[in-house]
């Protein structure tokens, strides 16, 4: 795996939105396949229960074949008596027969249940049998024990998990003894009931809801105060901090010292900001007092010298040169420092980008009928930007005026502005030469410029900083800045802003 990779792996796997992912899938898996492996094992233990009811229900009908095999003597009296002996609180024993050559169902009799039962009780239970088809199980018994797991009404109005059904062949006939376990016995509920309904299961699924529940809640909780966070920062960087607080905000406890650093950040940034707009107001209006001494200066000495020493006028040439050429370093200082000031705190009110673009494109109108270059304005919509007018002024004065720099006499500069949807774009495009691909890939940046050296020279204020103003301020402005050759010929500069999100 490459290093990026392994930078967005770690990055992803530190994501609180992964890790919610991950939890919910493992809450998904685990219960599931806890419940598989306990619900085997409830199987497995319904299964060894109603295997031990069967065997004791045969059991108990061999202790009982010795004396119901006796030809002599009054068996059905005395069968009772030793049916009682195997009574237990939990299970119920009925013994019925059918003698011997009679193949009619309504031939099988009881002859005694433990627990004892009226004889309404077993004419009841006989005809809730007959209905229920219970008697046809008991016939089909006579020729190999029936292992049931049938549930049916028993005729206390409760009801019975009959087990089994099982034969004793004499020669007086077929005796069925029927052991059956009553519901109202929790062990013998659970053997009937889905496992997923049984109370424990119903108690631990409600704490492990609840548990992963409070977990993704919390971790819900957390991601949505640091979404909070960021939908404030965007605020503020779209409106200035006044009158808002990462403090006042936060709900979380854990994040106020978080939400404390967030705020002093943001007074640190606006105060360095301040700080450099009021440091380079003070430097420009120091040094303009001495610029301006100069100029005079020079204006009086030109008139002092005589009109014949070429020398003298020559040198005072180079001293005013350098004296334009130092004025200008000083107002593109001060463009700088602004610059850098505004990417610290930029200036967050509304402006109708439309009409400033109009009001500007009729300030260059001069200018341009100078050059003898036409310029065109194609407004097409109307947008609002969250910025400055002097900020954005800057933006459009400075490509403008490259545009038209560039342009040859007699052609034209067009000034789009059109809506993006979610934006606004404004394209200015000039009929100059074009740009070669290293002049467009270093464009915007800082002290880059393609001018003669003689502009330069002359005092002229290109030092490569328009462009790099240009894009620094449509940065701070949470904006794009891209330049590339027209077709056939020229520049085209397209900046994208984003517009004012209604309040």
């Amino acid at each position: 795996m490459s290093k990026r990779g392994s930078s967005l792996a770690s990055r992803y796997a530190r994501s609180i939105g992964a890790k919610l992912i991950v939890i919910l899938v493992l809450f998904l898996v685990v219960p599931a396949v806890i419940y598989g492996r306990f619900q085997a094992a409830d199987e497995e233990r319904r299964s060894f229960m109603l295997e031990s009811v069967r065997s004791h229900g045969a059991a108990i009908a061999q202790a009982l074949a010795n004396d119901l095999g006796r030809p002599d003597g009054d068996v059905f009296s005395m069968v009772p008596q030793r049916l009682q002996l195997f009574e237990s609180r939990t299970m119920r024993l009925r013994l019925l027969f059918s003698p011997a050559a009679e193949d009619d169902l309504s031939d099988f009799f009881y002859v005694a249940t433990a627990p004892a039962s009226t004889l309404e009780q077993l004419e009841l239970e006989r005809t809730l049998f007959r209905e229920t088809g219970l008697l046809s199980d008991v016939w089909s018994s006579c020729s190999g024990m029936v292992e049931l797991s049938r549930v049916t009404a028993a005729p206390d109005a409760g009801r019975e998990l009959l087990v089994s059904i099982t034969p004793i062949q004499t020669a007086r006939g077929c005796w069925a003894l029927i052991a059956s376990l009553a519901l109202d016995d929790d062990v013998a509920a659970s053997l009937i009931e889905p496992y997923w309904q049984r109370p424990e299961v119903i108690a631990a699924a409600v704490i492990y809801v609840a548990m992963a529940s409070l977990l993704i809640l919390i971790l819900l909780d957390v991601r949505g105060a640091l979404k909070r966070f960021e939908r404030h920062a965007r605020r503020i960087a779209a409106g200035g901090s006044h009158g808002r607080s990462f403090r006042r905000l936060n709900k979380v406890p854990e994040l106020d010292g978080v939400a404390g650093e967030f705020d002093a950040m943001v007074k640190r940034l606006n105060d360095v900001s301040a700080d450099i707009r009021s440091t380079a107001e003070e430097q420009v209006h120091a040094l303009k007092t001495p610029i301006g001494t100069i100029a005079q200066s020079i204006e009086a000495l030109r008139r002092a010298v005589p009109d014949d020493n070429a020398r003298a006028h020559r040198m005072m040439g180079i001293i005013d040169q350098s004296r334009q050429r130092l004025s200008s370093l000083i107002v593109a200082g001060q463009r700088t420092t602004e610059a850098a000031a505004l990417l610290a705190s930029p200036p967050r009110q509304p402006v109708r980008v439309d009409e400033l673009l109009k009001e500007l494109c009729t300030d260059f109108e001069g200018p341009c009928e100078a050059r003898g270059v036409r310029l065109r304005a194609e407004i097409e919509a109307s947008a609002v930007v969250l910025g400055s007018e002097e900020l954005l002024e800057a933006v459009f004065e400075n490509v403008i005026e490259n545009a038209v720099g560039f342009s040859p006499e007699g052609s034209s500069v067009v000034v789009r502005l059109v809506g993006t949807g979610g934006g606004v774009r404004i394209i200015v495009r000039d009929s100059g030469p074009g740009a070669a691909d290293d002049v467009l890939a270093r464009l915007f940046e800082k002290g880059f410029t393609k001018r003669p050296a003689s502009a330069m020279n002359r005092g002229g204020g290109h030092f490569g900083l328009g462009m790099w103003i240009v894009n620094r301020n449509v940065r701070a402005l949470n904006g794009r800045v891209s330049a590339r050759n027209a077709d056939p010929s020229g520049l085209e500069v397209t900046i994208d802003l984003p517009v004012a999100e209604p309040r």
